[in-house]
């Protein structure tokens, strides 16, 4: 009894943590952390949050030209454009539109209207840092410091920025899939089911399938050690919900994203991301075939080694590509851009800066619950996505991934597994501050506190191999064309920039080793610790990301400025027929023609393979030597005008309008096709590089004969009269009205893609749809006169639609229907 007496009485000893020095409640801690994140985000993000700007990035203007028709067309008729008539000769889109089944990120984009979205999921990400933090136990103190570390990560400032918000939105979900999963492995009920499935695909919907699979990669590791462990225990019953429940979430998440992920998925075999695409300039050479992109394609932003030190000094290799000058070295150069990066990448426009006070915390939390199987787990995830980050400097293990894992192959830019390796590491860092909260130093305590002095150590160890390093490292990029006195200034720039933050480095190492060792002598406080670290941390990050200098500015002050139409473009829009322009040179990927034009040009990273084969590969390959444009091209894609910034003369252009101001003009192609016409006469020619070889001939003109990837099933004949007329054009639909006096092949300059259109003659649909020229289409139309429709409609977008809303309705109605049973429990006083 006695015994008994003394096991009830150790609980009250602990329960008072006074050395916590709070006196409210871990409640009411835990709404004061919640309202202070609201508030300090809303003041960091004030341009955004307050002020109602967005950064004007050039990804941002590229997004708003061209969605600009698709959005101008809904709001003029309310029905969804599904397809973007004015980039790159018209290309799918109702695989990119949100999800139309209701749900959180739903309601975000109406909140949006009140606040930026960016803030909504800061604020996301860091509730769901701090509510991941308190389930495992932190104290509300550093589940707040936890949840601010995770959204202040220099980098993400970058991704707002530019104007990659689905990358964003993505990882501000991580939180939430690491919570709710870990919940489901606790719980193991339909609650924790339905929780983890609306995490997870809240995730998928974001569309950023390359952050979704690192997070697949965190759920498998951080699932698999609890279901052997089962397994070896002969716990079957645990490892079959485990197992069932997992199974049954991931289904439900895959189904509540069903529009859009399977939409994606079949548009990719279409993209340039489902296949390597054909180069004939590579004359002789052999071009790597794939399902994918190629290696070099994919690998080109890869991690080198040597690049992480850039997660402890955030000038390792310079910066960001274009950084702004700051130092005093140069007082001439001061504001002024400079190429800081010297790396191995192309180029880069963020930051992957961690700081030395959340890498040493994560050390300390690492190496001092190396026993925790979560943390072991983690740890291991964290290795792999370091190692895949290395893309083409670790190319032996990337291929494992690259040839064998489904879809991987269409993901670009290894190094972008480090913004999962910078949560895993803030979760370390938690555990780190853990470890200091109950560290005991009422006594020596060599065992423990020697991993403190053991870590100080080791930092301050690399912070003389750094400037070890400085002294004689080379800070020039490989192919740089600077040369003499400019090269020589930009080098030293950059060495300046290096040991600047040498010396913060050193500084903060000073400032953190004293305030470790005022704590291990009783001079500090647990809590005094956490907080002055915690605040040094946050201050060093905000630092740096303060280093991205967005020019903010109210969106549609913006877009009025930017896309002002000019003499061109008026020109341009007085003509009533349906043509599509190219914009030759500099101007080919410029999206401002995009704006107000279909054009065969514009940017997008998800082009349509075929496409860039036939024109942004081929659009110079052409027989004219006199000027390289391909004419062929030109006539298969309906261009009527070529736009240029110098004067050209060839008997196929006529200048019909210039703009001096601009130095614009505009010129007619004597040689412009309609969007639809009858030909006579079809070759096959199933090889693709002789079909292009083929296109880029003289003997070929696409006026006579149509090139084919397979035997038409039906006899057609050059007809002596023929006409075609368009009766009416939308984003989704193209009526004609056609007549040939012989049967013929109609060929119609709209991209082919057969899991969209549908085409009707006299309104009975036309079984067989021909890949005609390369990257078009065509029927085999009957004699006489005929109405011809082309309707872009997806029968599987409506179809994932139903899918996504059935999902979300059973994910509804588990946690409706468990909310309802814990309130008639709690009612009963059986909670």
């Amino acid at each position: 009894m006695a015994a008994k007496k003394q096991k009830k009485s150790h609980p009250k000893k602990q329960a008072p943590k006074k050395t916590s020095g709070f006196t409210l409640s871990p409640r009411t801690q835990d709404y004061l952390a919640v309202a202070f994140l609201f508030f300090f985000l809303l003041i960091l993000l004030k341009p955004l949050a307050i002020d109602r700007l967005s950064p004007q990035g050039v990804d941002v203007l590229g997004s708003i030209a061209k969605m600009h028709s698709v959005r101008e067309y809904k709001q003029q008729t309310g029905e969804q454009a599904l397809f973007n008539p004015n980039l790159f000769a018209g290309m799918p889109i109702y695989h990119r539109l949100s999800p139309k089944a209701f749900s959180l990120d739903n309601l975000i984009s109406r909140m949006s209207r009140l606040l930026h979205a960016v803030f909504w999921y800061y604020l996301l990400g860091a509730l769901g840092g701090f509510l991941l933090f308190r389930y495992l136990g932190m104290s509300p103190l550093i589940s707040l410091l936890g949840g601010l570390l995770f959204v202040l990560f220099p980098h993400y400032k970058s991704l707002y920025t530019e104007g990659h918000m689905a990358k964003l939105m993505a990882l501000m979900y991580l939180p939430w899939v690491f919570l709710t999963f870990r919940y489901l492995l606790d719980k193991k009920t339909l609650l924790s089911m339905a929780l983890f499935a609306l995490a997870f695909g809240l995730q998928i919907r974001t569309q950023h399938y390359q952050i979704v699979f690192y997070t697949g990669l965190a759920v498998f590791a951080l699932g698999i050690y609890p279901v052997i462990k089962n397994l070896l225990d002969k716990d079957w019953a645990s490892a079959g919900k485990t197992v069932g429940l997992s199974l049954v979430a991931l289904i439900l998440a895959v189904a509540m994203a069903a529009q859009p992920l399977f939409l994606a998925k079949e548009y990719l075999p279409y993209s340039k991301r489902g296949k390597t695409t054909v180069d004939v300039k590579q004359t002789g050479a052999r071009q790597e075939k794939s399902s994918g992109v190629s290696f070099d394609y994919a690998t080109q932003w890869s991690t080198h080694p040597s690049e992480i030190f850039t997660w402890l000094l955030p000038h390792f290799y310079g910066g960001m590509s274009g950084e702004q000058y700051d130092g005093s070295k140069f007082p001439q150069l001061k504001n002024q851009r400079i190429p800081g990066y010297w790396g191995h990448m192309p180029f880069t426009q963020s930051y992957e800066y961690m700081g030395l006070i959340i890498l040493m915390l994560a050390v300390i939390g690492l190496i001092a619950n190396w026993r925790d199987v979560t943390i072991r787990s983690l740890f291991f995830l964290l290795l792999v996505l370091v190692l895949l980050s290395f893309g083409r400097h670790f190319a032996l293990f990337y291929h494992l991934f690259f040839d064998y894992f489904p879809f991987f192959n269409k993901f670009r830019a290894p190094m972008m597994s480090v913004t999962v390796s910078y949560f895993i590491i803030v979760i370390f860092a938690v555990y780190g501050f853990k470890y200091l909260l109950e560290l005991r130093r009422d006594k020596v305590d060599w065992k423990q506190q020697k991993l403190i002095l053991y870590t100080f150590g080791a930092f301050f160890a690399l912070g003389v191999i750094f400037w070890l390093y400085s002294l004689g490292a080379s800070f020039s990029k490989v192919g740089e064309t600077y040369q003499g006195q400019t090269l020589e200034i930009i080098k030293q720039i950059r060495q300046e920039l290096f040991q600047r933050d040498l010396i913060r480095y050193f500084v903060l190492l000073i400032l953190t080793g004293g305030a470790l060792f005022a704590f291990l002598k009783n001079k500090l406080s647990t809590w005094a610790l956490i907080l002055v670290l915690g605040l040094l941390q946050i201050g060093d990050s905000l630092q740096v990301q303060s280093r991205v200098k967005p020019q903010y500015t109210d969106i549609k002050r913006l877009e009025r400025q930017h896309f002002r139409p000019t003499e061109i473009d008026r020109f341009l829009k007085s003509d009533k027929d349906l043509f599509r322009i190219f914009p030759a040179g500099q101007l080919f990927s410029d999206n401002r023609w995009v704006y107000f034009h279909q054009s065969i040009g514009g940017y997008t990273p998800i082009k349509m393979y075929a496409i860039e084969e036939l024109v942004e590969k081929n659009i110079y390959n052409g027989w004219d030597r006199n000027l390289p444009i391909n004419w062929n091209v030109l006539k298969i894609l309906n261009v009527k005008y070529v736009i240029t910034q110098q004067q050209l003369q060839h008997p196929f252009l006529r200048l019909v309008k210039s703009d001096p101001a601009a130095k614009l003009y505009a010129y007619y192609f004597t040689q412009y096709l309609p969007r639809a016409f009858f030909v006579g006469q079809a070759q096959v020619i199933k090889d693709e590089v002789q079909r292009l070889h083929t296109i880029n001939s003289r003997e070929f003109d696409p006026a006579a004969t149509a090139i084919l990837e397979e035997e038409l099933t039906e006899p057609i004949s050059q007809p002596d009269s023929s006409f075609t007329k368009v009766l009416k054009f939308t984003p989704n639909e193209l009526q004609l009205q056609v007549y040939t006096d012989k049967q013929s092949l109609l060929v119609i300059s709209e991209v082919y893609y057969p899991p969209g259109w549908k085409i009707f003659i006299d309104n009975r649909p036309v079984q067989k749809i021909y890949k005609t020229d390369h990257a078009i289409q065509s029927i085999v139309v009957p004699a006489g006169e005929h109405t011809v429709v082309l309707k872009f409609e997806p029968d599987s977008y409506f179809r994932n639609i139903k899918i996504s809303y059935a999902s979300l309705g059973i994910i509804y109605l588990i946690l409706l229907g468990s909310l309802a049973g814990h309130v008639l429990r709690r009612k009963k006083g059986k909670v």
